[in-house]
């Protein structure tokens, strides 16, 4: 009889679901278990972490609050005006951080510190005017920062010897300080603070207001009224030529400029015009013959221009860039004659 082969056949495994759905619940529910573990585990900070925490939220609560920056004017106050903003200092190093671009003219000419600071209408903070306080250390130092800001609108003002309004603006020199007053706008309020802000500075710095010499060594005959300013550094841009004071002369409908400048000794004031001569020289210049009303006078023609040199004691002066020669002559014998009169002088 033929051997059966089914008897030595394993069967098939069964597939149908049914046969596995509990395995792979229990699977289901191991991954579950652990994903439940992980975030629970991560929903817990460490104690270090938690301490840290609310260590730092702790010391923001203790921590005080920033001070406000204390805004002490920088000059008397009326009861309409008010400080906007703090107090600002600047020394000669720092000067450009401030006025970045005028700096060189300041530092040239002596400035020691500014101190500047928004003061604003009590009631209208939006209308303000910024003070700048400068120190030039001399009367002449400031003399020659207020004549060369100097603007051509200028309105003279009797606050003090040298003071003027320009606009929105108001600028004066007392003993040896430099005031800049500069108002967001010509608002007629702000116009009036300014001038109570000037004379609370005076009041403040009570000061006799020394002469300036010079100014009384230029003929008065053709004078521009105000014309009159100090070059503190390299006039005519001249490296050397320094503390000049110059004079605007109106002469048939011509202009040129008178000059002088006090040196230490007549030596100094003869060494300086033969050198401003060599200068001219160098860029042109034609030295011309004259009839010389100034003994020692040289006359330059340089272009269409004459410039007219000469020393007289202590003094270097002369006529710079006139158009008519003969205008020159007239103009350097008349400041020779005038500087005759200045003590020192033979």
């Amino acid at each position: 009889m033929p051997e059966t082969c089914s008897s030595s056949i394993t069967p098939p495994p069964d597939k149908r679901p049914g046969r596995q759905t509990p395995v792979s619940l229990a699977t289901l529910g191991c991954l579950l278990a652990v994903a439940v573990g992980l975030l629970w585990t991560q929903s817990r900070f460490s104690p270090a972490v938690v301490n840290f925490l609310q260590g730092a939220a702790d010391r923001a609560k203790e921590a005080p609050a920033a001070a406000p920056v204390p805004k002490e004017p920088i000059l008397p106050l009326p009861e309409a005006l008010s400080p906007l903003s703090p107090a600002e200092h600047f020394e000669r190093e720092t000067l450009s951080d401030k006025i970045d671009g005028k700096a060189e003219l300041y530092l040239s000419a002596g400035f020691t510190r500014l101190d500047c600071q928004r003061i604003s209408l009590a009631a209208q903070p939006d209308a303000w005017i910024e003070v700048f306080i400068y120190d030039m250390g001399s009367v002449e130092n400031a003399y020659a920062v207020f004549s060369a800001q100097r603007r051509a609108d200028a309105e003279t003002m009797d606050l003090a010897e040298f003071a003027y309004r320009a606009e929105n603006a108001l600028f004066l020199a007392h003993g040896s300080y430099y005031l800049e007053l500069i108002a967001s706008s010509p608002d007629d309020r702000l116009l009036a603070a300014m001038d109570t802000l000037a004379r609370a500075f005076i009041r403040s710095r009570p000061m006799a207001q020394a002469a300036i010499a010079e100014r009384d060594l230029f003929p008065k005959t053709g004078l521009v009224e105000n014309s009159i300013s100090l070059i503190p550094a390299d006039a005519f841009g001249v490296a050397g030529l320094e503390r000049v004071f110059t004079a605007t002369y109106a002469v048939a409908g011509a202009e040129m400029t008178a000059f002088l400048s006090r040196r230490a000794t007549p030596q100094e004031a003869l060494d300086l015009s033969r050198s401003y001569v060599d200068f001219l020289k160098a860029y042109g210049g034609e030295v011309k013959s004259s009839d010389e009303p100034v003994p020692g006078a040289t006359l330059v023609a340089v272009l269409d221009m004459y410039e007219v040199i000469f020393s007289q004691g202590p003094f270097l002066a002369g006529v710079h860039e006139a158009p008519d020669r003969d205008q020159a002559l007239r103009l350097a014998g008349e400041l020779a004659a005038k500087l005759k009169e200045a003590p020192g002088v033979r």
